[in-house]
């Protein structure tokens, strides 16, 4: 290795920086100021944050064509809201889910498609086309043993007629069974739903809804008509935004600012993002007309957009600990405050130049590239430290001010400027892989950092020869503590060594052992006490299937068809989306056996006229009186069924119980609470009559006059399944957790045997983590090479390349002993260690050989290198260790990692290397003059 000289074209640059600032030192410091303030108002104006996943990858892959073609084809793909509804009571979530969706229906600026049930009504005229054959037998026959008990209220308009009408069935029907009991009997649970529906309307603010006329049609269970998990006790509803609005500008951090100052979330110009808001303050709203249910959105875009705002969040929360540890650090470090918020103030400097940076060169940040102002702060502070602790040092041995900041510059400037190169090296290496959020990663970290050696190597000097600390400085001596516990481990050299082997090797078997292993889940990296990935888990939980599904796209029916009687042969496929008979619904040849049955259910109902609802407010008193008679003739029913059907009596004693409760909510209170409690019950009748008029409508409604086409298709059905183009989308629901990886990869493999452009959420993912991994492999090895070259470039010495990459080497080998030991897995954050460890790791090195070859011994720890090398080291840590605080489990994990890697680093470099060059001294002459 050569000696360290002011002889380099580099010194000599850096003398002559040093001689400008100290002449013209305005010219440096309020140039810089003015141009950080339009940094900071070019970065709120105008920087986005992009929180589409889908965009981290970059668009020219085949895996993301294919899925970007499934997007532009099926624009609502990977759009959907979806709503969870929870309790223990089906009907109490029923109620919930139709009162949201008739405040939602209306916006349609926000919701498009809201789809929670598949009744007859909401299938259209041609809704009995999709019911299969046998099932339009079964409502054949049901209508006509039922049309003569319906018949007798068709002419009742509110609710004490209805219930007269249901008086008179009870004083008229025999204990004998026949037509007119059996279906007395039946309508009992429909009844007492009717009476407990009235009851809630009575109690509860908002607009009622119907109590759910399903019953008349053969529906057995709310399943049949509404999307229900886990027997009823989980309700979904589905929506998305506007597809062409959906695709809006990106919210720019000036417009999240506004929101988040204005309680009344004013929209952002991100449809998505104010869907969702608008969305939970329903939720909201509803949840105080409907207690006791638990409710949450959750669906692709809330998770992406919760987790970009609970990222910001968390980075915010990371940079203000991460700058206060590191003025902490510096200020313990150096017994003042004075030049630790000097160098502080240039940082922040430095931290407004990246973030216009970013957004001229990027222009957003998404969920990788949000992390980096936390690491900035703990890496660009090393410029400080060293910088700093030189002319610290120079001054306490007798140079004035001038002086000492030009031999700073000059000597310890050129391992900075050396380490800035290699540390940014490391990031910029990311720019040659194929992961698009990688790229802009290495673009915003590795610009980011020299943009802020500018302010470390102008402004700080500027503001380090004003000061009274200068005149302290001259008159103290270095402290010798620090070369005191340097020998302990400098004198005993083989020592160290051989620890450091030992240590070595206890790690290499962690890794034989296979205990050091790679986490591909990526649900394993989500923040778990988000709301929407609370709701996704408890969706996974008690669905039949998977959630996540492959897709593939028909050119026309019939391949449609042909590639569905494919796939379910598959052994990973639970099940297929549209079902299999439903696209053979439109092949005409399946349809002339349906026609004749839907004719004649449509004469069956022709005759059925409801008059009317009545729009005036109920009559309590009458209501009352006709209850007070059905309490009555359900008691008399009771006495005479005796022990002989347990059932039927427990039926008719809840019958008993809602009107008892129907009767004393309504009669509560002074008359304007009575007043209010007969409008309620208006509204509420208003609904119900409304909702079976509507229901035997869309009966007579059917349209039998032309073939079903895939044009009759509902509305959402129709944007899921038929594309823009008229292409039709198969999906393919997994029978395996195919977040697991290799299940994940038979799921896929299965599809590709099918369709070798398989595409779908279980695809990307699994793309995506392949191409994550390799990508942060890749990098890794671009930095190791390109610091490598500079290293040598540096030192024009092997030697010293190989030097300088041992700590990094030893510390990695024991970082990876560690997480083997602690069960820390490698997953797809924490695998960014690799080449930051890498680039910021060399650094160490480098400052370290720097001094040795400028001073040609191996003391350092009692220089202000090993101190400028244990404060640095402990900043850094101290950056990324405050990503532990997040909530997001991939950005904590980065933490934890990225602190360990950099501590063992720094302990290999203060102890193992000077040590290695302590022996090597004895024997060899390491330095050339």
């Amino acid at each position: 290795m050569k000696a360290l000289s002011t002889d380099s074209h580099l010194a000599r640059l850096l003398h002559r920086l040093a001689l400008a600032v100290i002449r013209h030192p305005g010219w440096f410091f309020w140039p810089q100021i003015l141009l950080a303030i339009g940094c900071i108002g070019v970065t709120v104006r105008f920087l986005k944050f992009d929180p589409d996943q889908t965009n981290l990858v970059a668009p020219n892959l085949r895996y993301q064509q294919n899925f970007l073609h499934l997007e532009k084809e099926f624009p609502q793909q990977g759009n959907d809201l979806d709503v969870v509804v929870q309790s223990d009571d089906p009907e109490k979530n029923r109620e919930f889910i139709e009162r949201l969706a008739a405040k939602m229906i209306p916006q349609t600026n926000l919701f498009q498609d809201v789809f929670f049930q598949h009744d007859l009504a909401a299938l259209g005229t041609k809704a009995l086309f999709f019911v299969p054959q046998d099932d339009l037998v079964s409502i054949k026959k049901r209508l006509q043993d039922e049309l003569p008990f319906i018949n007798q209220f068709t002419q009742t308009t509110n609710l004490p007629s209805f219930f007269e009408q249901i008086n008179t069935i009870f004083r008229t029907s025999s204990a004998d069974t026949n037509a007119q009991t059996d279906e007395l009997v039946q309508s009992l649970p429909l009844l007492t739903s009717i009476l407990k529906q009235a009851t809630t309307s009575v109690q509860s603010s908002g607009q009622p809804v119907s109590p759910g006329v399903a019953s008349f049609f053969g529906a057995n269970d709310v399943s049949d008509i509404y999307i229900t998990f886990d027997h009823g006790h989980i309700f979904l509803l589905t929506t998305h935004p506007p597809v062409a609005e959906s695709d809006s500008t990106l919210p720019t951090m000036w417009s999240l600012m506004k929101n988040s100052m204005d309680p009344q979330h004013a929209p952002t110009g991100d449809v998505t993002g104010d869907a969702i808001d608008r969305l939970r303050e329903l939720i909201r709203e509803t949840q105080g007309e409907i207690p006791g249910v638990n409710v949450g959105v959750t669906g692709e875009p809330v998770l992406d957009y919760d987790q970009m705002t609970q990222s910001q969040k968390d980075v915010t929360l990371a940079s203000v600990v991460s700058l206060v540890l590191c003025a902490i650090i510096f200020i313990y470090g150096y017994n003042e405050t004075g030049r630790p918020f000097k160098a502080a103030f240039c940082l922040i400097i430095g931290l407004a130049y990246t973030l216009a940076f970013a957004t001229l060169t990027v222009g957003h940040l998404n969920v990788l590239t949000i992390t980096f102002v936390p690491m900035l702060i703990g890496l660009a502070i090393d410029f400080g430290v060293h910088l700093i602790t030189r002319y610290e040092e120079e001054l306490r041995h007798g140079r004035f001010k001038k002086s000492a900041l030009l031999k700073a510059m000059s000597y310890t400037g050129q391992g900075i400027f050396t380490g800035a190169l290699t540390t940014a090296g490391a990031f910029i290496a990311m720019i040659f892989t194929d992961f698009r959020g990688i790229r802009e990663m290495g673009i915003i970290c590795g610009g980011g950092l020299l943009l802020c050696l500018v302010p470390m190597m102008t402004i700080l000097p500027v503001l380090l020869l004003r000061g009274r600390q200068n005149v302290i400085d001259i008159n103290m001596k270095e402290d010798l503590a620090r070369e005191r516990i340097e020998n302990m481990w400098l004198q005993r050299p083989i020592l160290v060594i051989g620890v450091t082997l030992v240590l070595c090797a206890l790690a290499v078997t962690q890794i034989y052992r296979g205990k050091v292993k790679f986490d591909y889940n990526l649900m394993q990296m989500q923040s778990p006490r988000l709301p929407a990935v609370v709701f996704q888990q408890l969706l996974i939980q008690h669905a039949d299937q998977s959630l996540l599904f492959g897709a593939m796209v028909a050119t026309n029916l019939d391949d449609a068809i042909a590639l569905e009687n494919k796939i379910k042969k598959l052994s990973t496929v639970a099940d297929i989306e549209p079902p299999p008979d439903m696209l053979e619904d439109f092949i005409q040849s399946n349809q002339v056996t349906k026609l004749p049955l839907i004719r004649e259910i449509k004469n069956q109902v022709a005759p059925v006229n409801f008059s009317p609802p009545d729009l005036q407010p109920v009559n309590l008193n009458d209501l009352s009186a006709t209850l007070y008679s059905l309490y009555g003739y359900s008691g008399a029913a009771i006495e005479i069924i005796g022990g002989s059907d347990p059932g039927l009596t427990n039926q008719l004693s809840q019958l008993r119980q809602a009107i008892e409760n129907l009767r004393k909510s309504m009669l509560a209170g002074d008359d304007a609470a009575l007043a209010a409690h007969a409008q309620k019950l208006s509204e509420f009748q208003l609904a119900f009559f409304s909702d079976i008029r509507d229901s035997f409508n869309s009966l007579k409604n059917q349209d039998v006059d032309a073939p079903l086409t895939v044009g009759d298709l509902p509305t959402a059905l129709r944007d899921q399944f038929v594309g823009e183009t008229g292409h039709f989308l198969v999906q393919v629901y997994p029978n395996i957790d195919v977040w697991q990886r290799p299940n994940q990869q038979r799921f896929i493999n299965d599809l590709r045997t099918i369709n070798p452009d398989a595409t779908g959420t279980p695809v990307q993912l699994f793309e995506y983590e392949t191409l994550l991994k390799d990508s942060y492999i890749q990098a890794a090895w671009y930095a190791l090479i390109a610091i490598a070259i500079m290293v040598f470039v540096h030192f024009r010495s092997l030697l010293a390349v190989a030097l300088a990459l041992l700590p990094v080497v030893i510390g990695t080998l024991w970082l990876s002993g560690c997480m083997g030991y602690f069960n820390v897995s490698i997953n797809l954050a924490n695998i960014m260690t690799l080449p930051l460890v890498i680039g910021i790791g060399v650094t160490n090195g480098i400052q370290i050989l720097n001094r040795f070859t400028e001073e040609r011994t191996p003391g350092i720890l009692s220089r202000s290198t090993g101190k400028a090398v244990l404060v640095s080291g402990l900043t850094a840590i101290a950056g990324f260790g405050s990503l532990v605080l997040a909530q997001h489990r991939g950005m904590r994990s980065l933490g934890q990692v990225m602190a360990m890697g950099l501590a063992l680093c720094m302990i290999a470099a203060l102890t193992f290397l000077p040590a290695l060059l302590n022996l090597l001294g004895r024997r060899w002459t390491l330095i050339k003059k």
